[in-house]
């Protein structure tokens, strides 16, 4: 592959590749080629797949653990307000 490079300030090279090398290695693109990219792509699509599931399940998880955080502080005010009242009640009795 032929390249062609030049300085574009600060130290930075640009690396041109000439075109007419692309053209060829597209021709030389074969059924073999293009089924192990086909098979890399679905593999790579697989662990996004499982990521993505992963994530949701342990969302549902945090979900769950909330739900029941605030079911726990909504039996706890109940019983907060029934002590409260019975106790007022006895002092009044008393």
């Amino acid at each position: 592959r032929r390249r062609r490079a030049e300085d574009i300030r600060y130290g930075i090279r640009d690396t041109w590749i000439d075109s007419r090398d692309v053209a060829e290695e597209e021709a030389l693109t074969t059924l073999e080629g293009f089924n192990t990219r086909v098979t890399e792509l679905a593999a790579v699509q697989e662990q996004d797949t499982q990521d993505i599931y992963r994530v949701m399940e342990d969302n549902q998880g945090r979900q769950t653990e909330i739900f029941q955080r605030v079911e726990v502080l909504v039996n706890d005010s109940q019983y907060d307000y029934e002590t409260g009242r019975l106790v007022d009640q006895e002092a009044r009795f008393s």
